[in-house]
């Protein structure tokens, strides 16, 4: 196993990788979400109306 000498450098080269990686898994999650709600109403939508019109002539 190789030993790594902890200076300051290290330590916030460290942090920046690990800082870079999350953002861009937060990235590629807020881009599913996104991608997965537009489906959703892509969906949904048609159906909409006809779920309006029925609850209104239940009222």
């Amino acid at each position: 196993m190789k030993a790594i000498e902890l200076t300051p450098t290290t330590a916030a080269n460290f942090d920046s990788t690990a800082m870079t990686t999350r953002v861009s898994n937060f990235k590629k999650a807020a881009k599913k979400f996104i991608k997965a709600t537009c489906r959703f109403f892509v969906v949904i939508s048609p159906a909409y109306p006809q779920y309006v019109e029925s609850m209104q002539r239940k009222a």
